[in-house]
């Protein structure tokens, strides 16, 4: 006998019940995202996915603020570094997919000229995030280039059908 004595009991209840309160608070926080992006709420929305981890809700943030590229640097000029790293794994993800890299390179490219850059360049904690960005940026700059040969050569051939029909 070592003098120790456990006592046992069963506390599945108690974690059940902790799971479900965990789960009503997604949940309430899920709504609250939802409410956010109706109401046009982007920064809040966009701080709130990525606080709950949600990296294709924010992109939907993303794409609802495109078009105003002020907004988008303001709102990631204002991120925190453990924000930032969370971003980057977004964006490294976003980025693998042809559909979503517009949005993955928009925000890539706030964040590389944001005053914040050269801290975040400097901080080893990001490097594989960087790393994993490049392989599929310059896949992308590849497509993106061949087709604007592609134009061209189209463009070129189509002005010089139109003289010849004249």
């Amino acid at each position: 006998s070592s003098g120790i004595n456990a006592e046992y009991g069963d506390i599945t209840a108690e974690e059940e019940a902790e799971e479900m309160r965990r789960e009503e608070v997604q949940s309430g926080q899920q709504q609250e995202l939802s409410n956010l992006v109706r109401q046009g709420d982007y920064p809040a929305a966009f701080a709130l996915s990525l606080a709950l981890g949600m990296p294709y809700k924010c992109l939907t943030v993303i794409e609802k603020i495109q078009e105003e590229e002020d907004a988008l640097k303001d709102i990631i000029t204002d991120l925190a570094s453990d924000q930032v790293d969370t971003l980057l794994g977004y964006i490294a993800t976003w980025n693998t997919n042809s559909r979503h890299t517009v949005a993955a390179q928009r925000v890539l490219h706030c964040l590389l000229s944001s005053a914040q850059f050269p801290r975040l360049a400097a901080d080893t904690k990001l490097k594989h995030h960087w790393e994993a960005l490049i392989p599929y940026t310059e896949r992308h700059l590849e497509r993106w280039t061949r087709l604007q040969q592609q134009s061209t050569i189209l463009s070129y051939t189509w002005s010089r059908m139109k003289l010849t029909q004249v």
